[in-house]
């Protein structure tokens, strides 16, 4: 059994809202292999709300938070989120790539969802949300006090930059933790093994959100589809 050392959540930092990604930092993101990317919004109903915020960090900790202006989307953030060379890592990237479609046009590509892998591995339990995942695979307790607030206010307060931030700070370390548990973990009794049918899962996601973005979610306020089902 691996033991994780907890602790609590990093000294504050103070981190400020930029319209795009600069260029120094676009070269450094772009020669990663993973991004980590989350986004904040105004609401949950598509053609009505936009996205407030995108929030960026690689490896290094480099975090940067954009403030976009829908329906035009910032160059910087449209060539990182669409170089087919940087995977995007998204917690529930069902949703954000939606709205990030929907709100500038962006087509994120490619991309993968931790949700999605964490309830193909962890299958002893039903919580999936990232707080419980840091909880669990780094050891790390987020504050989630900022999650329903308004992120289009002219003005974000510090603690709504900072919780923004710790959305994508430690996503990378968890995005790792899931894919060795995927690794580890034998062939089902069907003979396909947990990291095929998480390849399959993350493909699929892209047909997914175009049917949520058609019109085709009839389920849960547009977000679940019911194509597939008898």
């Amino acid at each position: 059994m691996r033991v994780i050392e907890k602790h609590n959540m990093p000294e504050s930092k103070t981190y400020k809202l930029v319209q795009d990604i600069p260029d120094a930092l676009l070269k450094t993101y772009l020669s990663q292999k993973e991004i980590a990317v989350d986004t904040e919004l105004q609401g949950l109903r598509l053609g009505r709300d936009q996205v407030s915020l995108v929030q960026l960090c690689d490896r290094k900790g480099n975090v940067c938070l954009v403030r976009p202006n829908p329906p035009k989307a910032p160059s910087n953030l449209k060539k990182l989120l669409t170089h087919p060379k940087v995977i995007k890592i998204f917690h529930f990237a069902l949703t954000d790539a939606a709205f990030l479609k929907a709100s500038m046009d962006i087509d994120v590509h490619p991309y993968h969802c931790t949700k999605v892998m964490s309830k193909l591995i962890r299958t002893y339990t039903e919580s999936h949300s990232l707080k419980e995942l840091a909880r669990e695979l780094i050891g790390m307790e987020m504050i989630k006090e900022s999650q329903s607030s308004n992120w289009d206010s002219k003005t974000l307060s510090p603690a709504q930059l900072e919780y923004a931030a710790n959305d994508v700070l430690n996503l990378l370390k968890i995005y790792d933790r899931l894919k060795a548990m995927i690794k580890d973990r034998g062939k089902l009794p069907s003979g396909i093994t947990v990291a095929q049918l998480n390849e399959r899962s993350q493909q699929t996601l892209p047909t997914l959100v175009d049917l949520i973005l058609n019109g085709y979610g009839d389920r849960d306020q547009g977000w679940e589809t019911s194509v597939f089902i008898h």
